[in-house]
């Protein structure tokens, strides 16, 4: 009989405790709401994430679109300024051509005098030419390069690489463009007059005047040229981009202690 209440007592000893272990494992309930609390704040931080990224590419396009503008002014202010020049430069062929008939008149051969004529006006006609081709191959130029700026400012916003390197080449192509815009516009305003001295130097006096042209539109050639190498530099710039390696904090070691040798006894 004893033996048997004391099996009873056991028994009901450990269905309590298994009911403990069982209340243990059951998930408390106050982890919930801080469950929760957590995921409403990592769903805030993307939320705010892709409010900065949607400003950045607002940003970005209203600075492209101001980028553009300032371009097509650019070029709308040199294309009027090249306009206006060669209008006054019509004018002073005019006076030149008729003082160089006057010149001419000491000059006995007639045929010579047509053909140092003609040269006066295939000279003119040169350097129009080659201003026109120098001014459309720089407004392409400055197309390249708002193209460049565009994709240099889209990395950085999208892909948040280093864009330092490629806008310092586009500063310095911006400054190549204007120099040789300028010179481009300068090239513009001239005429090569003929000095005639005599009969007999005038195949002399007409290479002078063919060389001082071709000395000016080798500057304007050469002012574009470093123009290009500078678009052609950012270019580059932008192909060699790379995302600067984000360095990892090295974790501390502790130096290793060596162990006080024990004294033998």
């Amino acid at each position: 009989m004893n033996k048997l209440i004391i099996s009873s007592i056991l028994a009901g000893v450990l269905f309590v405790g298994s009911l403990a272990l069982a209340e243990d494992n059951v998930p408390i309930a106050t982890n919930v709401p801080k469950s929760s609390s957590v995921r409403a704040k990592m769903q805030e931080q993307k939320d705010r994430l892709k409010q900065e990224v949607k400003n950045a590419r607002t940003q970005l396009k209203n600075t492209t679109e101001a980028v553009r503008e300032d371009i097509k002014k650019s070029r709308e202010e040199f294309n009027d300024s090249v306009k206006a020049k060669r209008a006054e430069l019509d004018d002073k062929i005019k006076v030149k051509r008729e003082e160089l008939k006057t010149r001419l008149q000491k000059i006995k051969d007639e045929r010579k005098k047509q053909t140092v004529e003609n040269i006066d006006r295939r000279m003119d006609a040169l350097n129009d030419k080659i201003v026109r081709h120098l001014s459309g191959v720089l407004d392409k130029l400055g197309e390249m390069l708002v193209r460049i700026s565009e994709r240099a400012d889209k990395a950085s916003v999208e892909r948040g690489l280093d864009v330092s390197a490629v806008r310092s080449a586009i500063d310095k192509a911006n400054t190549a463009i204007a120099s040789a815009r300028s010179a481009v516009e300068t090239q513009s305003g001239k005429t090569y007059t003929i000095n005639i001295t005599v009969e007999n130097a005038l195949k002399a006096d007409v290479g002078k005047a063919r060389q001082a042209l071709g000395a000016d539109l080798a500057k304007a050639r050469d002012a574009v040229k470093n123009a290009h190498s500078a678009v052609k530099d950012a270019a580059v710039a932008l192909a060699q981009l790379v995302v600067k390696p984000k360095v990892s904090p090295s974790p501390s070691v502790s130096p290793l202690v060596s162990p006080t040798p024990t004294p033998t006894q």
